[in-house]
């Protein structure tokens, strides 16, 4: 598993929010690269294994206070199970400023535990771009793809499948029970559910455009869309976005509100041409990113599509009740916060401040933090239920 990742174009909706690209930056004196993720078929379903099942909210449990790379890190052994992951990172090195505009060192990417073991599962990319791995939300199953395929493989065991040839891996299931795979083209997108427990695909009766993309799937039954054609150019973005909750099991529809009139704090705005929307958790929430452009740094690159991010607004599936605000730290108060997912109940944020990063838990409903531990300056992390 120590291959080189590849890299596909970057897909819409599937990427981290700009503002961990700008505020790290700025924060820490570099670049902090933007990646995103995606699974090989030969061995038994693993979920038919019987595993003991993973509570989400138990995986960074053993985390200690604070996380460095090992001296000597092992590749993931093909041979034994090593356990559920706890997330993935790699580490910028310090002058990693400026790399774009050549070649990258590659760095090793870092799988660590439940138990707080590491082992290397791929390198970043020598060029700018999404690295292609994933983790499902309960830590069990580790998607790479290689060789361009997509290869999913039980961290909890030994076996590993491979996404049959043609799919994208898109999203996970929130339950980890099935993932939701995608075929592209220029003119349409076609989605088929994937089932982790027997290996069975079930392409989805589901009318979609190339703007279609699919924000979470609830439980294995509730499909959560959303349609990103653009605001006209000069149009004013409407103050609300929706979601659109098919029921898989019956075919019914529901249209859920994510931002409601009168939800956006003063001068905040979501990004209209693509909205950043976040689905997973347990219970189900979908989360949107909005923020204040009078924020956006000046010295950007011309054409950069950044509105600082000031808060996260969440709305459960397929309920439709409204799940709180979360506020993110600005850059001004000497730390920056960035989206990395949802963790069962819990939103992980990474905190960047000066030396350090942070990974930190919120409970929707609390403005208080929790950090899980602490790593290196500039690291980069993907959380279960999250892509890269």
């Amino acid at each position: 598993m120590a291959s080189t990742v590849e890299e596909p174009a970057p897909r819409r909706g599937s990427g981290r929010g700009w503002l961990a690209v700008l505020m790290a930056g700025a924060l820490l004196g570099g670049a902090v690269g933007l990646l995103g993720l995606r699974p090989r078929t030969d061995g038994p379903s693993a979920g038919e294994a019987g595993a003991p099942a993973v509570a989400p909210r138990d995986l960074p449990a053993r985390l200690p206070a604070r996380l460095d790379p090992p001296p000597a890190l092992a590749d993931l052994p093909a041979g034994r199970a090593v356990g559920p992951a706890a997330f993935l990172y790699d580490v910028q090195p310090p002058d990693a400023a400026g790399e774009a505009a050549r070649p990258m060192r590659q760095r090793d990417i870092h799988l660590v535990t439940r138990s707080g073991e590491q082992f290397r599962v791929g390198r970043t990319p020598a060029e700018l771009g999404p690295v292609n791995q994933s983790l499902s939300p309960d830590g069990r199953w580790l998607a790479v793809r290689r060789g361009g395929q997509w290869w999913i493989r039980d961290l909890t065991d030994t076996t590993e499948r491979a996404v049959p040839t043609g799919y994208a891996l898109w999203r996970w299931s929130t339950d980890s029970g099935a993932v939701v795979l995608a075929e592209l083209s220029q003119s349409s997108r076609a989605f088929s559910v994937l089932s982790m427990r027997d290996g069975t695909l079930r392409r989805l009766d589901v009318a979609a455009t190339p703007l279609t993309d699919v924000v979470t799937l609830v439980d294995g039954r509730h499909l959560v869309l959303v349609d990103l054609t653009p605001v006209a150019p000069g149009a004013t973005a409407p103050p609300e976005l929706a979601v659109t909750v098919r029921d898989l099991a019956t075919g019914a529809t529901r249209t859920v509100p994510v931002l409601r009139p009168g939800q956006l704090g003063p001068g905040e705005s979501f990004n209209a041409i693509v909205p950043l929307l976040y689905g997973g958790g347990t219970p189900a929430r979908v989360w949107l990113q909005v923020g204040r452009r009078d924020l956006q740094p000046t010295d950007l690159p011309e054409g950069a599509p950044a509105i600082p991010a000031t808060a996260l607004i969440g709305v459960a599936v397929p309920a439709g009740e409204p799940a709180g605000r979360i506020d993110l730290a600005l850059l001004g108060s000497g730390v920056a916060e960035g989206y990395e997912g949802t963790v069962g109940a819990d939103i992980v944020l990474t905190r960047w401040a000066k030396g350090r990063t942070e990974l930190v838990a919120v409970e929707p409903g609390s403005d208080s933090r929790r950090v899980l531990t602490t790593l290196p300056q500039a690291t980069r992390v993907l959380v279960p239920g999250g892509q890269w």
